[in-house]
């Protein structure tokens, strides 16, 4: 269903984007937890009020920004050639070109502590969830033990992107895009 943009629609867009636009301003000198509501406002340009008519807190406004960059991703994917069935390799290296791209945009978040768990499971869950399916898990680990596996490979995963961008290394997309899967416990693709 197409959603029709309204005057009044508009006018939401444009205040949450001042919104977001303040938060990743002030995200270049401070942490999440530093950043207080009334900076966010004045930096923004809009009142308490209306911030809050659309969030919470800071953390709200900064999940709203991390759910449309892994919708940006997806969108990337689904761009690319919906006839092609594509690898993980294929599908990390496109990833990985994306978030160079973007690199100034993802290190402003990613530096968060608050954002880590759950930005970090989105990224993975983009290409790797199939991969860790209980038919690569080790057949001895109880299901507790399973999820701290699949936690320690999401951790690695997400710490080596980010370690990457931060850098600014000269390891291209594709260097990464086979370090990963390198590491993966599974038949390679």
């Amino acid at each position: 269903m197409a959603y029709k943009i309204t005057k009044g629609n508009r006018r939401v867009m444009v205040t949450k984007q001042l919104i977001s636009d303040a938060l990743l301003k002030l995200l270049e000198v401070k942490n999440i937890e530093k950043i207080t509501i009334t900076e966010l406002c004045e930096t923004a340009h809009v009142n308490r009020s209306t911030f809050y008519h659309h969030y919470t807190s800071q953390y709200d406004v900064l999940t709203e920004i991390e759910d449309e960059k892994v919708e940006d991703i997806k969108e990337m994917l689904q761009k690319i050639d919906p006839k092609k069935s594509f690898t993980v390799r294929e599908q990390l290296e496109a990833i990985l070109n994306y978030l160079k791209e973007n690199r100034s945009a993802f290190l402003l978040f990613m530096n968060s502590k608050f954002i880590l768990q759950d930005f970090s499971e989105k990224l993975f869950n983009l290409t790797l969830r199939q991969e860790f399916t209980e038919e690569y898990a080790p057949k001895e680990l109880s299901p507790e033990q399973k999820e701290l596996w699949r936690n320690f490979y999401q951790g690695g995963y997400y710490y080596l992107i980010y370690t990457w961008l931060e850098s600014d290394s000269s390891a291209t997309s594709s260097d990464v895009a086979d370090l990963i899967c390198n590491f993966l416990p599974m038949r390679k693709q």
